[in-house]
């Protein structure tokens, strides 16, 4: 049974290809499962407790500002 692939191009900076090329040297790996086993790895992550309440709220739709412009969301967040 073949698995079907779809291909991720990402640019790095040079001294961040060269870490994770490193990186991948030292644990024995190719980078592509390094890459593969760090997505992993982050998508069963769980939520803190910090990060639960805001998901709980956002879902409630309880404390979200709500702007007529991406301009007035930037002078919120001061940017």
């Amino acid at each position: 049974m073949s698995v079907k692939t779809s291909r991720l191009t990402i640019d790095l900076p040079k001294s961040e290809h060269k870490k994770l090329k490193m990186a991948a040297l030292m644990l024995g790996t190719s980078m592509k499962e390094l890459v593969l086993m760090s997505v992993d790895e982050f998508m069963h992550r769980k939520p803190n407790k910090v990060t639960l309440k805001a998901i709980k709220q956002a879902e409630s739709g309880k404390g979200l500002k709500k702007f007529a412009a991406m301009e007035d969301l930037l002078k919120d967040l001061g940017i």
